[in-house]
């Protein structure tokens, strides 16, 4: 869909179909951008920096984080218009489900290294936890349509080895 020479990712489809946002650097630094589904020029979307858009269920609202890690989540309606900081301290641009009343998501980890899931009210604008995990959460997270269930990713292992290779000149 895409030709620019530029890195062009993090795609997400409009409300209604008809746009398909992503990010790009292809302005000198990281944007949205928002190209016909159906073909044709992109249009530059945010006017101060932005990574992986998502538009609103409702589809009157455009949200972007800052950058892909420890990040902000910044909103700006559809048409075009004022950006605001929607919240701080958000651990991924992965770690995020927006919803018709607020936004679930994976804060940065706490000083004692726990994750947890938060909620950001639309109407109070008041943040709650949700859940609090031992372990480290991040690489997703989803609402089920009826928002009853919560989806997330736990990490239960990672490591490393050390690896000698002889002879290889």
């Amino acid at each position: 869909m895409t030709t620019h020479p530029a890195n062009d990712g993090n795609p997400s489809w409009s409300h209604d179909g008809r746009w398909i946002y992503f990010d790009s650097a292809r302005a000198g630094q990281q944007q949205v951008f928002k190209i016909p589904a159906n073909g044709g020029e992109a249009i530059q979307v945010t006017p101060d920096g932005g990574w992986a858009p998502l538009e609103s269920p409702d589809g009157k609202l455009l949200y972007y984080t800052k950058a892909l890690q420890a990040t902000s989540l910044w909103r700006m309606p559809i048409e075009g218009g004022q950006t605001s900081k929607v919240l701080e301290s958000l651990s991924s641009y992965l770690d995020l489900a927006i919803v018709d009343s607020g936004v679930y998501f994976v804060p940065v980890r706490n000083a004692a290294g726990r994750s947890s899931i938060q909620f950001l009210s639309f109407a109070t604008n008041r943040i709650r936890p949700v859940a609090s995990v031992e372990k480290p959460l991040g690489g997703g997270l989803a609402v089920s349509p009826d928002g009853r269930w919560i989806l997330y990713t736990q990490t239960e292992q990672a490591g490393s080895e050390l690896m000698l290779v002889e002879n290889f000149r």
